[in-house]
């Protein structure tokens, strides 16, 4: 069964690989291409495109570029003389006589006339529906003057932002990528200021050139750097939760003649206190057990990290290697206390504290290459990540009825990862074909040891291959547009424990990821359907099969079994004027959540195991609305409702957790004068059920003041969010067993002072995306 499925799997594969290919064979046509830029280097989107005859100037066709700059025109006869028209407003008319081929570069100049008391006044579509998903444009808008990179992703449309955690609404967490190189930690968009970035993605149907498991990607393209010579800039954010932190960045860039040295040094301390409150029915076999506790956590995890890049930009290809590291001690202690009841009489009390110290080091290699042969398109990325991650603990326990417990567990893990992928890019037709391959080698090792008879130790290691194979089309028939795509993914992964190989917690995965879009207009409306199928395996920890102790009656494992996620999207998008609205729908096979069973061996105790769940259907409906019409305010609108028709059996019975869930969203940003910004925004959540839990409702509001001197050379902002101390994390979760009742209470009010400065302001041209991105988030 297992070599039937894998043949017919390849069978197809080949077969639209055949197909795609016997299209390029048919293209081979006469083209002309080339790249358009401004006189500072900076790529025209829009630029108009025109091939004219030699003989009476009578258009023969013509395009536009694209964002990148770059255009293809296929040329029908190519023994006429033609000439070929690059314009567009504010710049002088290019003219190339009988071109062939790539082109290469072509400069614009600016026209250099002097208009008298001329004011010319637009409102230019901030939202704009792509292939893909929805692009945003930030550079010359008041998005600018946001801050960081963190604070703005939190305005996108259908985005939203909880302290540093950025979700897709009905999507999940998204993959971030700054130029195409996938960012590995958060803390980097904190470093990125909003006047850098020219428009930001949102793609909420990833193509097939994404992994499987990839459910949203955001983009975020900078600013184009300009100029040679050495550039400097620097973030100092000084804040005050209930304690003083510092943030500090600096940046270093060396340009010359096309080569880009590049070096960052970054520090950052953290601290956090949380405080949950809980209570807990557990219906187990032999009785109903009550906990009611609560605790808290004292965290501090300052962080050290660096880069250091190398980048060379030619006409026709660009390369670059970097080298990033990162050094991320902590320690945690913290104590708690639980009142424990059997059928309703109390039985004990428990009190525990512990401390926890971590020290985690990761070191990531990683190199690019991309460039043009001809029409051909070549990108090719090459990565090696290191981390290693020890933790000690020491935790004390009390009992009011039972000996007081003492011990100590020590938990070490190592992973590994190389990984590469290459892909070529061609015009077929009337659009593009991307064919290309990603491979990822994987080993971790993780040890658990505990110095009590009641600690479990394990020694697991697990050695995982992954190969993939996609091939993917775009076409467009005027004003309709087509994307096709296909991705075949093959995992190996072995599972040793204790050195001996572990036949039954060994898996191979063959995964078959179809992709399709159609764009077109229906009047006035800009309109997308969407289809994609993804999939989710379980992160290295879920499979894993140490057992950590909670208290005497509590233990949590993974499980070496879990099956993956598989998901079903179908979504419409549309875009009218400023008006933007997406629907999805959602059908989940597999999914995994905690469940609560009896614990082998002792009849009052419980484990906590992740296990897969039947099918179920979700759906979402998210509008946003941005109009620029109002002068020097900005408002932004955004509304939703998420729902689900999941069942949960719970205590002999089946639960419906089916309320819809609606989210809100009022944004504004005010210009005052002298170059300042004020915004002012509210959100909020009402009550409904996500996946099994039953989620409370919320609101929140933030504050924040911009003002930027010498012609932005350097900023100032201020920033207040969670004004009211109003957010809540408030939920019940039900399993088969248990229900739980959660109140997690965080340091969210949160006071800070930004600033920076730039000098002679340059960034990296680093253009790489990164290879085993999927890979690295499982670690």
């Amino acid at each position: 069964m297992l070599s039937n499925s894998r043949s017919l799997a390849r069978g197809l594969l080949v077969a639209v690989l055949k197909f795609l290919f016997s299209l390029s064979l048919s293209a081979q046509t006469p083209y002309v291409g080339g790249t358009v830029k401004d006189a500072t280097g900076v790529p025209v989107e829009f630029a108009t495109v025109t091939l004219l005859s030699g003989k009476d100037s009578t258009v023969i066709t013509g395009t536009v570029t694209k964002g990148d700059g770059s255009f293809s025109l296929d040329v029908t006869n190519a023994n006429q003389p033609t000439v070929l028209r690059i314009s567009f407003i504010g710049y002088k008319d290019c003219m190339v006589s009988n071109p062939a081929g790539d082109i290469g570069g072509i400069v614009l100049e600016p026209v250099d006339l002097q208009l008298n008391e001329v004011v010319v006044k637009a409102n230019r579509r901030m939202v704009k529906l792509r292939n893909d998903g929805v692009q945003v444009d930030i550079a010359g808008t008041y998005l600018s003057h946001i801050g960081s990179a963190l604070e703005l992703l939190g305005k996108m449309p259908f985005v939203s932002k909880s302290g540093a955690d950025i979700e897709v609404l009905g999507k999940g967490a998204p993959l971030i990528y700054i130029n195409n190189r996938q960012v590995r930690d958060q803390s980097e968009l904190t470093r990125l200021s909003s006047s850098e970035i020219k428009h930001i993605e949102v793609v909420t149907s990833p193509g097939a050139r994404y992994a499987s498991t990839v459910n949203a990607v955001i983009r975020i393209t900078t600013v184009a750097p300009t100029g040679d010579g050495f550039s400097f800039n620097d973030r100092t954010t000084i804040g005050f939760k209930h304690y003083a932190y510092l943030f500090e960045q600096t940046n270093f860039n060396y340009r010359r003649k096309g080569f880009d040295l590049a070096v960052m040094l970054n520090y950052e301390n953290y601290r956090e206190r949380p405080h949950t409150e809980h209570s807990t029915t557990q219906y187990l076999p032999t009785a109903t057990i009550e906990q009611r506790g609560t605790g808290w956590d004292f965290a501090k995890y300052p962080t050290y990290s660096g880069k250091i890049g190398l980048n060379y930009n030619h006409k026709a290809y660009y390369l670059g290697l970097f080298y990033d590291f990162r050094i991320k001690p902590s320690e945690v202690s913290g104590p708690s206390e639980v009142s424990r009841y059997v059928d309703g009489v109390f039985s004990e009390q428990l009190e525990n504290s512990f401390t926890s110290s971590r020290h985690g080091r990761q070191h990531l290699l990683s190199a690019y290459y991309t460039g043009a042969l001809g029409k051909w398109q070549l990108s090719v990325n090459l990565d090696a990540l290191w981390q290693l991650n020890d933790r000690h603990t020491d935790e004390h326990e009390q009992s009011s009825v039972n000996l007081e417990r003492n011990f100590a567990t020590v938990r070490d893990v190592y992973n590994r990862l190389l990984a590469g992928n290459v892909s070529v890019s061609y015009p077929v037709w009337k659009g593009e074909m991307r064919i290309g391959t990603e491979s990822s080698n994987i080993h971790r090792t993780d040890r658990y040891t505990g110095d009590a008879v009641y600690i479990a130790s394990s020694d697991n290691r697990i050695e995982e291959t992954t190969t993939a194979l996609f091939a993917e089309s775009s076409q467009t028939f005027g004003s309709l547009s087509a994307n096709i795509g296909l991705r075949w993914e093959y995992t190996d992964s072995k599972y040793y424990h204790a050195g001996t190989y572990s036949p039954g917690q060994s898996r191979t995965y063959h995964n078959l990821a179809p992709t399709a879009s159609l764009s077109f207009p229906v009047g006035k409306v800009k309109t997308r359907l969407a289809y994609t199928r993804k999939t989710s395996r379980p992160a290295f920890d879920q499979l894993g099969s140490a057992l950590k102790y909670i208290d005497r009656y509590t233990y949590e494992s993974g499980n070496p079994n879990l099956r993956p996620i598989y998901r079903d999207y179908l979504s419409l998008s549309t875009t009218w004027k400023d008006l933007s609205v997406e629907v999805s729908y959602i059908s989940t096979k597999n999914y995994f959540m905690w469940q609560t069973q009896p614990y082998p061996g002792n009849a009052e105790a419980t484990l906590l195991q992740m296990q897969n769940m039947p099918r179920f259907h979700s759906g979402s409906a998210f509008a946003n609305y941005s109009p620029t019409f109002f002068g020097c305010w900005h408002p932004v609108w955004m509304a939703g409702v998420m729902l689900q028709d999941f069942k949960q059996n719970h205590h002999g019975e089946q639960l419906r957790l089916d309320h819809p869930l609606g989210i809100f969203r009022f944004n504004n940003a005010v210009q005052l004068p002298w170059d300042m910004w004020l915004n002012i925004d509210f959100s909020a959540r009402t009550s409904g059920n996500g996946e099994n839990a039953h989620i409370r409702s919320y609101w929140t509001n933030d504050l924040g003041l911009y003002k930027s001197f010498a012609k932005d050379t350097w900023n100032i902002k201020l920033q207040v969010n969670d004004v009211f101390g109003t957010w809540r994390q408030q939920f019940i979760m039900f399993d088969a067993l248990t229900r739980m009742d959660v109140n997690k209470i965080r340091d969210t009010r949160d006071f800070s002072v930004t600033l920076r400065y730039n000098f002679n302001a340059a960034r990296s041209r680093y253009k790489g995306h990164g290879a085993g991105n999927a890979e690295k988030d499982r670690f």
